[in-house]
C-alpha cells in the first residue's frame, strides 16, 4: 500500500478512542481488518467484538452500545480522513 495512505489509514485510526480505556482502538487489537480499494473509492473496516458465553444481560447491552459507538465513530474518522470515499464498518 502506498505509504501515504497508510499514514491516512494510521492517523484516522488514532482518533478513535475506545472510552472506558480512553486508548485508540487500533492499541486496543479492536481492528481485525481494513480493505482499501482506490478504484471502487471504498474503505472496509472490520473491528473485532463478540460476547463471552455466558455473559450477563445488562454487559451485553453495555457492549452493544459501546460498540455501536465505536462503528460511529469510526466511520465518522475515515469520512473525515478519506472525503467522498464509501465506508463501510462491521
Amino acid at each position: 500500500m502506498d505509504p501515504k495512505i497508510q499514514k491516512r489509514i494510521d492517523d484516522a485510526l488514532s482518533r478513535i478512542i475506545e472510552p472506558q480505556s480512553e486508548l485508540p482502538i487500533a492499541d486496543l487489537g479492536l481492528v481485525s481488518n481494513i480493505r482499501y480499494s482506490e478504484a471502487l473509492s471504498s474503505i472496509e473496516i472490520s473491528l473485532a467484538h463478540g460476547f463471552p458465553r455466558g455473559m450477563c444481560p445488562a454487559c451485553a447491552a453495555v457492549d452493544v452500545v459501546t460498540g455501536e459507538g465505536l462503528q460511529r465513530r469510526t466511520r465518522e474518522a475515515f469520512e473525515k480522513e478519506f472525503p467522498g470515499f464509501r465506508i463501510i464498518v462491521d
